[in-house]
């Protein structure tokens, strides 16, 4: 009869506990992600546009289009001009380089943003839809 010597690992058991491993933390991350995005409380455009400043340093979602590219810094992101789905006009987000690089006019996206200094609405991340 064989046995295995003490201290050894079966190679076979950690070829199938990593992967497994890796798919559980991305479901767990995925989910996080998709909690909190969803949590948070909508942007209120009529109350930005009134005072900017009485929301700095919240976080919000904000669904909206992509009216126009207004600005490009490469490296650093993007300033564009976006259309609330809600019909409230139009606002101007920042998107750093770091939360994407392939945006076009007319694409839709579910935003997190965080309303920074001066009312700079900066994006966090996005999900086209």
């Amino acid at each position: 009869m064989r046995r295995h010597p003490s201290g050894k690992i079966n190679p076979v058991l950690i070829a199938f506990l990593i992967p497994l491993a890796v798919i559980i933390a991305a479901v767990v991350l995925i989910v996080l992600r998709n909690h909190w995005h969803h949590s948070l409380e909508t942007l209120n455009v009529s109350a930005y546009q009134h005072s900017p400043n009485d929301l700095a340093g919240n976080h919000y979602n904000l669904d909206a289009q992509i009216d126009a590219q207004l600005k490009w810094d490469e490296g650093f992101g993007r300033l564009l001009s976006v259309k609330p789905l809600d019909g409230s006009g139009r606002l101007s987000v920042f998107v750093p380089d770091k939360v994407a690089s392939d945006l076009r006019v007319g694409q839709r996206f579910h935003m997190s943003v965080e309303i920074k200094d001066k009312g700079l609405i900066e994006v966090e991340s996005l999900e086209k839809f």
